[in-house]
């Protein structure tokens, strides 16, 4: 196949903005970390642990954003404009319901949740306040993640870059006046961080709501009327969804994989997490170009042009896997460099440089797996994605590391080897779906 240079260009189009607003994330997280730092290694744990539990509370009901997507994105294709003010109009209201039943069902039982991640007394007292607080924010950020489908699948990214971009700005500024107690404010620590973040998020929904009205909805041949609600179209939001909900939770597969790691030694903790964090930046550039790929994909099949889709696909496959690529040969060359930002310990950079190397070295072939299991899901084939993750993650990831560690006595390299091996599995499973085209046939 033929690169098509107009295509290609279309998808950095609208991979761009998505990969800006994602990146956003992940300083804000290193800035974040750094901030907590200061307050002592009880604190950054409390706030590791809570804040670990409020991502994947918003990623598993967030993933309503991936059957709006889709929807929206499908509609697009078959020029159906005027319904899109019902899909955000039900939406919204649904990821608002949902959400607030989970912040207000969070808030009383965050002492029992604390107690199940850790059995510190000293990280419980600390950071249970802290998960009351930030349980308070996740229905906001449940209907955030919901609107940025639709705004993707409308092809129209920049406004979630924009927002994105503000929130984490202002919760970087939040953060350094409340846990520090700067500008007259009181220093209120762990708390202020939690209520940094819920203040900047419920902020930006706001303005991502204004954003979505006077920017999309006004603009409309038909708005939708007070009321207009579909339990149609909502259970078919959730039928498209429920899938990647269930995914979401594989994300406590690789929780397991570190926490094995662990048992090595407490150096090969670190810089398997180490590792993650720098991976974070490759991971995040094929998920934009995944999701504009489910974008342009999902428009094509609704116009009817399967050749199309099929072509966007392998073409976003391409350029993925090209920018993963690229983040790998840094990997590859430069392990010490990248480690020593993160570590001032010789022995721990020297141990990390083989396993970062290979890490590099499958970031091209992650690539294929990251672009087409976002694009597969944007079209509807979610359970597909889902069964193919989990199998990859409990027959695989976590038994091999186990034997490797456990039976074998291995080292990181051996141990990380089952994720190689996890990432070659999941790649080649999206891409026989991929070349199978039975999501093509998907009905939305």
């Amino acid at each position: 196949m033929r690169f098509d240079t107009k295509m290609g260009g279309e998808i950095i189009h609208l991979a761009a903005p998505v990969i800006v607003g994602m990146i956003s994330h992940t300083v804000l997280n290193l800035v974040d970390t750094a901030m907590v730092g200061r307050l002592g290694d009880t604190a950054i744990a409390a706030v590791g642990l809570g804040s670990f539990f409020s991502f994947v509370l918003v990623m598993v009901f967030g993933s309503l954003g991936i059957g709006t997507q889709a929807i929206t994105s499908r509609r697009l294709g078959e020029k159906r404009i005027d319904e899109f003010g019902r899909i955000i109009h039900n939406a919204f209201l649904l990821a608002f319901a949902i959400g607030m039943v989970v912040s207000l069902a969070g808030y009383p039982a965050s002492h029992w949740i604390f107690s199940r991640l850790s059995g510190e007394p000293s990280i419980i007292r600390v950071g249970t306040p802290y998960l009351q607080i930030r349980m308070l924010g996740v229905f906001a950020m449940v209907v955030i993640f919901t609107m940025r489908g639709f705004v993707y699948g409308i092809a129209r990214p920049r406004i979630d870059m924009v927002v994105s971009v503000m929130i984490n700005m202002l919760n970087i500024v939040l953060n350094y006046i409340l846990i520090f107690g700067h500008w007259g404010f009181p220093r209120l620590e762990v708390r202020g961080a939690a209520i940094a973040s819920v203040v900047s998020t419920v902020i930006g929904l706001f303005v991502y709501a204004v954003f979505v009205e006077r920017g999309i909805l006004r603009n409309l041949p038909r708005r939708p009327r007070r009321g207009e609600i579909s339990g149609g179209l909502m259970a078919q939001i959730i039928r498209i969804s429920a899938p990647r909900a269930f995914q979401s939770v594989s994300i406590v597969g690789f929780v397991i994989f570190l926490s094995l790691i662990g048992r090595i030694g407490v150096r090969e903790l670190a810089i398997s997490t180490i590792i993650h964090k720098a991976f974070n930046l490759s991971f995040m550039l094929g998920l934009g170009v995944g999701t504009a790929s489910a974008t342009l994909v999902g428009r094509s099949l609704g116009e009817r042009n399967e050749r199309r889709a099929v072509r966007y696909g392998w073409h976003s496959v391409g350029i993925g896997s090209i920018m993963m690529g690229v983040i790998g040969m840094l990997f590859m060359f430069f392990p010490r460099e990248i480690m020593g930002l993160f570590s001032t310990q010789p022995g721990t950079i020297e141990r990390g440089v083989l396993p970062f190397r290979l890490l590099g070295a499958f970031q091209l072939l992650d690539g294929v797996g990251i672009v087409l299991s976002r694009t597969l899901q944007g079209v509807g084939s979610t359970l597909y994605v889902m069964v193919s993750e989990m199998i990859c993650i409990w027959c695989i990831l976590i038994p091999y590391t186990y034997f490797a560690i456990e039976v074998l006595n291995g080292g990181i390299v051996s141990a990380w080897w089952g994720l190689f091996i996890y990432i070659a599995a999941f790649s080649a499973a999206m891409t026989w779906k991929f070349r199978e085209g039975g999501w093509m046939h998907v009905r939305i």
